[in-house]
């Protein structure tokens, strides 16, 4: 059984709040609880955001009920009739979230059939305590740059095994590839951007987000080399321009990195191009499809690159914004 921190979080949380509400001589102290298990999120801006919209609807909703109760009366109905017209209100200024504990503080009132200042401190400061008690436990958060890097160098080995295949079946043919590295990438590439994401909302720092921009680039990439894929099975028969491009991505898979080398390939890959041209004009149907079929490879290698130039671009622009 996997406790996380989150669990972790919610427990020491719920007691930390029922120990100060007691300690405070509060009533209903064990509704500090609630509020603090609802305002507990996986990410710090997450938590924030609920914590706000839950202090908000909290105390609104003490409000509205006490002036409405003492109006209508103490009944049931009464309580029907509040959450009938809070729901609305609270959807239309999208606080949605805090109504299940909106509705703690409401029986509250109901509870006791008065409202005075002592009672509305008491309930405000239960909204309090649940409040910041989540605040205080959420403003720490686990560093995740360290799992994004490893998440980075994972994706750049599956990328680098991944065009060798490609490479060495132009070469030689079928080795008995399985395509595993495909599999492993797609569901790494899923993780690290949902690990992207949750490192923003936990730093809240604008120079967080290039890792965010960068798994989206790899993901581009790589629905391009699965695109690859039924091309390169399909090539059979043996071309020089075949060999060629084997060579060629042989050599980039041995330099699939963080760092912008895209560039390089690019000029490279234009170069072959030009080395092609030179070669003997195919003789029959199926040498002319095959030296299609390669130049396909081509444009989307070509694609490939072009992608993280353009990543870079953005990370660069991304940075000046940062700056100014």
């Amino acid at each position: 059984m996997k406790i996380g921190f989150r669990t972790i979080k919610t427990a020491v949380g719920a007691g930390l709040a029922v120990w100060i509400a007691t300690l405070c001589d509060l009533e209903f102290s064990n509704s500090a609880a609630i509020i603090t298990i609802l305002c507990i999120e996986n990410t710090k801006a997450k938590s924030i955001r609920a914590s706000l919209h839950r202090f908000l609807a909290c105390t609104l909703s003490l409000i509205f009920s006490s002036l409405l109760f003492e109006w209508l009366g103490y009944h049931t109905w009464v309580l029907s009739l509040f959450i009938l017209c809070f729901i609305p209100f609270l959807l239309r200024f999208k606080l949605q979230s805090g109504f299940v504990t909106s509705i703690v503080i409401v029986l509250h009132v109901l509870t006791f059939k008065d409202i005075n200042r002592v009672i509305f401190i008491n309930e405000f400061l239960l909204i309090l305590i649940g409040v910041g008690v989540a605040i205080a436990l959420n403003s720490y958060m686990p560093n995740l740059e360290s799992k994004i890097t490893h998440q980075k160098e994972e994706i750049e080995n599956l990328f680098s095994k991944i065009l060798y295949e490609y490479a060495l079946f132009l070469q030689k043919g079928d080795q008995g590839w399985n395509g595993k590295e495909l599999l492993d990438a797609e569901f790494l590439l899923k993780h690290a951007k949902l690990t992207a994401i949750q490192l923003n909302e936990n730093t809240m720092m604008k120079n967080k987000r290039g890792y965010f921009v960068y798994f989206d680039m790899r993901e581009k990439q790589f629905d391009i080399l699965k695109r690859m894929l039924p091309i390169v099975s399909s090539l059979l028969d043996d071309v020089p321009q075949r060999h060629l491009f084997a060579s060629f991505l042989m050599e980039l898979s041995k330099n699939v990195k963080s760092q912008n080398t895209a560039h390089i390939y690019i000029k490279k890959l234009l170069e072959e191009r030009e080395n092609m041209k030179e070669l003997p004009l195919p003789t029959t149907r199926r040498e002319f499809e095959t030296r299609a079929s390669v130049f396909h490879l081509m444009n989307e290698i070509d694609y490939y690159l072009k992608t993280k130039v353009s990543f870079y671009q953005k990370y660069n622009q991304l940075v000046e914004d940062i700056n100014k």
